[in-house]
């Protein structure tokens, strides 16, 4: 096999991984998590020094922050619809 034929095979097998991985990609993109609906009211509580952000219908952890404004803050950011924790 001459340096032409090997260049040829190469090129074949990176053409065929490049497919695999746009399949990959469009397999992750299908898979992506379900939105989390924006919570309709939060509360604040204080644990040792840490203000925990949660859901107040469910429960579930929102966020945490060291200080009660910054939660406040965030909390209403959240029920906007405008936060990240």
């Amino acid at each position: 096999m001459n340096a032409i034929q090997q260049a040829k095979a190469t090129i074949q097998n990176l053409a065929a991984l490049l497919r695999g991985t746009h399949q990959a990609r469009a397999a992750f993109a299908a898979k992506r998590l379900p939105e989390v609906p924006t919570p309709r009211a939060v509360q604040l509580y204080v644990f040792s020094g840490m203000v925990h952000i949660r859901d107040a219908d469910t429960g579930r952890p929102l966020g945490f922050r060291q200080s009660y404004l910054e939660a406040e803050q965030l909390g209403r950011d959240l029920v906007s619809g405008q936060g990240a924790a």
